[in-house]
C-alpha cells in the first residue's frame, strides 16, 4: 500500500499495542499491508490458528494486523485485542496513508489531517534528560456512554498532569465571562461531565478561548455521549469542533481493564518535553 514500512512497525503506538497484547494475552503481531480482498469483511476472522484484523478506516482498506495463533483466545480476549488495534493501531495507519496521498494530491483537509496527526505523535527524546508530562492539546474529549467511566478517566488525566487543580466547570461558571478569566486558570484541571448540557454562551466563550494558543492556560477535559458525526452537525465554533474531534478518546472502545491505562493515554495526549538537567 506504501513504501516505508519500517515507519509503522517503528512507530510508538504499534510498539505500544505490541507490548500490550504480549504481556497481557501472550501473542504477537504482524503487519501486512496488502489488499487481500475488495468485498466487505467482518470486524475480524479466523484463518487457521491465526486471527486477521482487517483495518479499514474512511473507506480505505489500510491492510490487516495478524495475531499470531489469536483464533485460540476466548470470545472475551478476541474482542479486547480487536479493540485494542482498531483504537491504536488502524488510526495511526489511515494518518501514514493520508500522509503519502498529501504527495500526490493538493486537495486535502489540512485541518483534519492535522488533528488525527497530532494524536499519535510523540516524541522520544535519546539524550539523558529530564521528562516532563504535557498535554499535546488544550482540550481533551472522553467519549462514554456512563459519567462515571469518563469521570475516571479525567480524573486519571489530570493526576498524569500533576497540575495543582481539578474543579467541574459548574462550580466556577458563574466568574467566568472572558478570555482572560479562562487564562487566569493556569494549573488548573477543569472537567464538563457532558459538553450536551452546556449554555450558548459557554460553548462560544469556549470557541473565542481555542481560537489561540495559550499555554499556560487551563486543560479542559471534556465529556461526551456524541459520535464525530455529530459534532460534525452542531453549530459550534470551528475551533472548538476542530479540538473536540481531533482528541476525542472513545472509552467504551478499549477494554475496562486499560482504560485509565498511563501508557495508552500517554501515547494519545501526552508530549514528552526534554528540558537540561
Amino acid at each position: 500500500m506504501w513504501g516505508n514500512m519500517n515507519e509503522i512497525l517503528n512507530d510508538a503506538a504499534w510498539k505500544k499495542t505490541l507490548e500490550l497484547v504480549q504481556s497481557k494475552y501472550g501473542k504477537s503481531l504482524t503487519y501486512r499491508s496488502m489488499k487481500i480482498c475488495t468485498e466487505d469483511r467482518p470486524l475480524a476472522y479466523s484463518q487457521g490458528d491465526d486471527l486477521i484484523i482487517p483495518l479499514r478506516l474512511k473507506s480505505h482498506d489500510l491492510g490487516d494486523v495478524i495475531v499470531d495463533r489469536g483464533s485460540l483466545l476466548d470470545s472475551q480476549q478476541k474482542s479486547e485485542v480487536v479493540d485494542l488495534v482498531k483504537f491504536l493501531i488502524e488510526p495511526k495507519i489511515y494518518n501514514l496513508h493520508l500522509k503519502q496521498t498529501e504527495q500526490n494530491s493538493a486537495v486535502r483537509s489540512a485541518a483534519t489531517h492535522e488533528s488525527v496527526q497530532k494524536i499519535f505523535k510523540l516524541s522520544i527524546h535519546k539524550t539523558e534528560v529530564k521528562e516532563e508530562r504535557k498535554t499535546l492539546s488544550q482540550i481533551i474529549h472522553l467519549k462514554a456512554e456512563s459519567s462515571a467511566s469518563r469521570s475516571k478517566v479525567a480524573m486519571k488525566i489530570h493526576e498524569m498532569t500533576e497540575r495543582n487543580l481539578f474543579v467541574h466547570l459548574d462550580d466556577i461558571a458563574a466568574s467566568l465571562k472572558s478570555v482572560e478569566d479562562v487564562k487566569t486558570l493556569s494549573d488548573t484541571t477543569i472537567y464538563i461531565e457532558s459538553i450536551e448540557n452546556l449554555s450558548s454562551s459557554m460553548i462560544e466563550l469556549l470557541g473565542s478561548y481555542l481560537v489561540n494558543t495559550h499555554d499556560d492556560g487551563p486543560l479542559f477535559l471534556i465529556g461526551s455521549n456524541i459520535t464525530l458525526n455529530e459534532i460534525q452537525n452542531k453549530t459550534w465554533p470551528p475551533a472548538l469542533k476542530n479540538d473536540l474531534m481531533g482528541f476525542f478518546f472513545d472509552v467504551d472502545r478499549v477494554p475496562v481493564s486499560q482504560q485509565t491505562s498511563e501508557d495508552i493515554l500517554e501515547l494519545l495526549f501526552f508530549q514528552l518535553e526534554a528540558y537540561s538537567v
